[in-house]
C-alpha cells in the first residue's frame, strides 16, 4: 500500500501551521485558510503563498509541490483560491490470484486516490472583534478497479484483464467564526463539513471506499501573555486536537513548537512538531518538521487489511500520514503596509460659523477615538480635512499608545478664506485620518460630516461676535477716511488729549444721521450683518450696530470692547452695548465729563488706565449724546449697582 500525507482537523500546507499544531485560533492571513477561513480577514491587499514538503521516512524521498494560494481583500471582505495538487493520498490494494476449484480462476486489485485540488474561501469582518467566513473544499475520489481472469479453453488458458474507473466529485463546505475580545485573546469556532457531498458519489458497490464526511466542530483559543509569545490550543468534537507556542524575539524571526493528540491513538500525544520562520517587509518564509511518535503504517506502505477509509476525515493529516518537512513562502503586494492604528469613532461637537472659524484652529471641532491595533507601542496623530474650505489637513500632536490602548484625541481645523463665502447653511464631508508611521502614511480613515453655517450666522456668544468686526474692510476704511477728511477743519481745533473722543463723536453723529434701528426679531437673533452690509443698508439691530461702530472706531485706531449683559433669571433680557477708549488719563477725566459715573476707567492692552465711554447702540440714531447717556446709565446699574462683573452676569470683551 503506497500513500502520501494527510490530517484530523489540521492541514499541512503551510510550515507555520505544521509547527504550531493548533493553527486555527492564530490564523491571520491566507495561509491554510482551509483550516480556518476566518483568517482571511488578516489579508491586507493582495497575498500569495507557496508550499512544498518532503516525507523523509517514506518510500519515496523528495520534495513535492503542495499548493499555491492567491487572496485579495476588498473592504471588509476577503476572498481566496487555493490550488493544491499535493493535498492527495493514494492507496494500492494488490491482487491475489486464486487457482483452484473455480473453472475460471480470477483476482482483482484497486488503486484508490483521494484529493482536494481546489479550495475557495470568503471572509467578512463584522467589526474589529468578529469575523464570519466560509470555505468550500473540492474533493475528488477515484477508484480504479482492475480484474484479472484466466479463461480456460480446451487446450489453453488465456489471461483477460477487465478495468473500470469510478470517480466522485463533490464540495464540502466549512463555516468559521473568529472572535477577538481583546488584544491578548483570540477564539475560533470552525464547523467542518457543515454541508457535505455537494456533487456526485461513488457507486453503491464501492461506497465503503468513500471518505468520512461527518460534520466536525473545532474550538480553538490563543492567548498572548506577552508581546512576543503566543499560546494556542484546539480540540475537535472527535476529541482530536493540538497545542502550540510561538515566540517572536525580533529581527523578523519566529520559533514554534506544537503537539498533536488523538483520544483514539496510542500514545495520546501522537506527534510533535518544531518550526521556524523569518519575515522581512512583504515576504515571510517558514520551515517545520513533523514527527509521529508511533511509526506504524506511516512509512508509505501498510498491510491491506489495515486500510480503513472511514478513519480519514482530512486528507492532509490522517492515520496514514508520514513524517514531514514543510517549507512555505508567503508574499504580500499592493497596499501591504501593516496598519498600526485604527479610528474607532469620530464625533463632531461644533458647527462651523464662518465669522469665527479661525478659533477652530485651537478650539476642538470634535474628537476621534484612536486605538493601537499593533503588538508594539506607537506614536499616532490624527488629521482633519474638509475639501475646498481647507488648504491642508490639520494635524494633532502625537500621542503615545501601548498595544491595544485607545485614546480620545481632539480635532482642530484651519479653514481658508472660502469659508467666509458660504451664503447659507450646508453639510460637508470631512475626512479624519490617523497616522502612526514615520513615513506619514495613513493607517486608517473615517468619513464624517460637518455643519457649516451661513456667513452671517452667529452662535450667540459675545466672544464670537468680535469676529464680525472688520476694521480692515475697504468699505469701512473708505467711510471713516471720508468723514475725517471732510471734518478736518473742525478737528484741527481739538486738543490732542481729546482727539480720540472727538473723532469717535464725529463718526457716530455723522453715521447716525440716516440710520434706522431695526428691532431684533427672534427669527434673526442668530444673524449678524457685517459692517459693510450695515453701511450699505443704513439699518440694523443691536448686534449689527454694535459690530459696525466697533469696526468704524477700530479702523481709526480707537480701542473698543463689547459689554455683554445677561440678567440673572432673565436670559431673554440679554443685551450688548459698546465701550470705547478716549485715550484720556483718569486724572483728566473731568475734561470728558464732570460726572465720573458717565465714564469707566479701565486698562488698555498695554496695561495703561484710561477713560472709556459706554454707548447704547440701539439709540445711536438719536445721536452720540443720547447713546452715551443711555450707555452710562446701563453700565452704572449693571456693574456698579448690580455688581454684574463680580457676579458673572456681565462680561466685557475687548475687540482686537
Amino acid at each position: 500500500m503506497g500513500m502520501q500525507a494527510a490530517g484530523w482537523s489540521q492541514t499541512l500546507s503551510d510550515a507555520r501551521a505544521v509547527g504550531l499544531g493548533a493553527y486555527a485560533p492564530l490564523a491571520n492571513d491566507s495561509r491554510d485558510f482551509s483550516i480556518n477561513p476566518a483568517g482571511l480577514a488578516g489579508v491586507r491587499d493582495w497575498e500569495t503563498a507557496f508550499s512544498t514538503y518532503m516525507t523523509p521516512t517514506g518510500d519515496d524521498v523528495g520534495f513535492v509541490f503542495h499548493g499555491l494560494i492567491l487572496a485579495k481583500r476588498i473592504g471588509d471582505f476577503a476572498a481566496a483560491f487555493q490550488y493544491s495538487p499535493g493535498t492527495s493520498i493514494r492507496f494500492v490494494v494488490p491482487p491475489t490470484l486464486v487457482i483452484g476449484q473455480s473453472a475460471n480462476p480470477s483476482s482483482n486489485d484497486q488503486t484508490i486516490e483521494y484529493a482536494e485540488p481546489f479550495t475557495l474561501g470568503l471572509s467578512y469582518r463584522l467589526n474589529d472583534q468578529l469575523v464570519l467566513a466560509l470555505a468550500g473544499r473540492n474533493r475528488r475520489e477515484t477508484v480504479e478497479d482492475t480484474r484479472y481472469e484466466i479463461v480456460l479453453g480446451d487446450t489453453v488458458a488465456i489471461p483477460v484483464i477487465y478495468q473500470t474507473t469510478s470517480e466522485a466529485r463533490y464540495w464540502n463546505i466549512d463555516a468559521a467564526l473568529a472572535w477577538k475580545p481583546s488584544q491578548a485573546v483570540s477564539l475560533s469556532l470552525v464547523g467542518r463539513n457543515v454541508i457535505a457531498s455537494l456533487g456526485n458519489d461513488l457507486p453503491a458497490s464501492i461506497d465503503s471506499l468513500r471518505l468520512n464526511t461527518d460534520a466536525i466542530g473545532e474550538l480553538g483559543i490563543a492567548v498572548r501573555p506577552g508581546r512576543r509569545v503566543a499560546l494556542a490550543a484546539a480540540v475537535t468534537s472527535d476529541l482530536t486536537g493540538g497545542s502550540g507556542v510561538e515566540w517572536t524575539p525580533g529581527l523578523g524571526l519566529a520559533f514554534r513548537g506544537g503537539l498533536y493528540f488523538d483520544d483514539d491513538a496510542a500514545p495520546f500525544v501522537n506527534a510533535v512538531a518544531v518550526g521556524a520562520g523569518w519575515s522581512y517587509e512583504f515576504v515571510e518564509v517558514g520551515v517545520s518538521y513533523l514527527r509521529f511518535l508511533d511509526q506504524t503504517g506511516r512509512r508509505g506502505s501498510a498491510g491491506g487489511d489495515s486500510f480503513d477509509p472511514s478513519g480519514i476525515s482530512m486528507i492532509d493529516f490522517n492515520p496514514y500520514s508520514s513524517d514531514r518537512i514543510a517549507i512555505s513562502v508567503k508574499a504580500m503586494f499592493g497596499q501591504i503596509r501593516e496598519s498600526l492604528a485604527r479610528i474607532e469613532g469620530v464625533k463632531v461637537t461644533s458647527a462651523v460659523f464662518p465669522a469665527s472659524a479661525a478659533t477652530l484652529a485651537y478650539k476642538p471641532i470634535g474628537t476621534a477615538w484612536i486605538r493601537n491595533v499593533s503588538d508594539r507601542p506607537i506614536q499616532a496623530k490624527a488629521t482633519f480635512f474638509v475639501e475646498r474650505y481647507m488648504d491642508e489637513p490639520t494635524e494633532t500632536l502625537p500621542v503615545a499608545l501601548q498595544p491595544g490602548q485607545a485614546v480620545e484625541v481632539p480635532l482642530t481645523a484651519l479653514f481658508n478664506e472660502q469659508i467666509r463665502r458660504v451664503s447659507q447653511q450646508s453639510l460637508r464631508d470631512a475626512t479624519v485620518a490617523v497616522i502612526a508611521t514615520p513615513a506619514g502614511q495613513q493607517d486608517d480613515t473615517f468619513q464624517t460630516r460637518v455643519l457649516i453655517q451661513g456667513k452671517n450666522a452667529w452662535d450667540g456668544d459675545v466672544l464670537s461676535l468680535r469676529y464680525f468686526a472688520t476694521p480692515d474692510d475697504p468699505a469701512v476704511i473708505k467711510y471713516t477716511r471720508d468723514v475725517l477728511v471732510q471734518s478736518r477743519d473742525s478737528l484741527a481745533d481739538v486738543s490732542r488729549a481729546l482727539e480720540q473722543f472727538a473723532k469717535a463723536r464725529l463718526l457716530i453723529d455723522t453715521f447716525a444721521g440716516g440710520l434706522t434701528y431695526v428691532a431684533d426679531p427672534k427669527q434673526t437673533a442668530d444673524h449678524v450683518q457685517y459692517p459693510a452690509e450695515t453701511l450699505s443698508l443704513r439699518s440694523g439691530d443691536c448686534d449689527d450696530m454694535t459690530v459696525c461702530f466697533a469696526s468704524l472706531l477700530t479702523s481709526i485706531g480707537i480701542s473698543v470692547a463689547f459689554v455683554d449683559v445677561i440678567p440673572p433669571g432673565r436670559p431673554e433680557g440679554g443685551h450688548i452695548y459698546l465701550l470705547f477708549d478716549t485715550g484720556v488719563e483718569p486724572r483728566f477725566g473731568s475734561s470728558v465729563a464732570e460726572n465720573s459715573k458717565r465714564y469707566v476707567v479701565r486698562s488698555t492692552r498695554e496695561g495703561k488706565e484710561t477713560v472709556w465711554i459706554p454707548l447704547e447702540t440701539t439709540v445711536i440714531a438719536d445721536g452720540f449724546r443720547e447713546a452715551w447717556d443711555r450707555g452710562a446709565q446701563e453700565y452704572y446699574e449693571d456693574v456698579e449697582v448690580g455688581l454684574g462683573l463680580l457676579k458673572g452676569w456681565v462680561r466685557i470683551v475687548d475687540v482686537y
